[in-house]
């Protein structure tokens, strides 16, 4: 219930940030034109979303990756990068088969997001 109650709240800021950001109706593009007020604030609408939702699989893969009994996850990292849609793993765990595991609930969690798994194992 918790999850859902942060993802909520992330996606309403979302939505609410990207309709101050539109337009009635789309003007011809004029190469050497600025752009218009209008369309600064729809790119920075569009940046604040993909910065949200990024924020929202953050939680949501670290909270998962938390609750896992096979995963100790107390030195990893998420990081994600919701314009690009990766989802990078820092840090360090004990063995291969966390390493592995880490990624699968990552996966899991982030659908649509490329995992890049830079865990390492810890030295014993």
């Amino acid at each position: 219930m918790k999850r859902l109650s942060v993802s909520a709240l992330l996606l309403s800021g979302a939505v609410a940030v990207g309709a101050t950001a539109c337009e009635r109706e789309p003007r011809p593009a004029d190469p050497m034109a600025q752009p218009s007020a209008t369309d600064t604030a729809r790119e920075a609408g569009r940046d604040a979303g993909n910065a949200v939702r990024g924020a929202a699989e953050t939680i949501d893969v670290k909270a998962a990756l938390t609750m896992d009994q096979a995963v100790d996850a107390s030195d990893i990292n998420v990081d994600t990068n919701g314009t690009a849609k990766v989802v990078t793993l820092k840090g360090s765990v004990a063995t291969a088969d966390e390493r592995a595991r880490a990624e699968e609930i990552a996966m899991r969690e982030a659908p649509g997001y490329r995992i890049d798994n830079q865990l390492v194992l810890r030295a014993r």
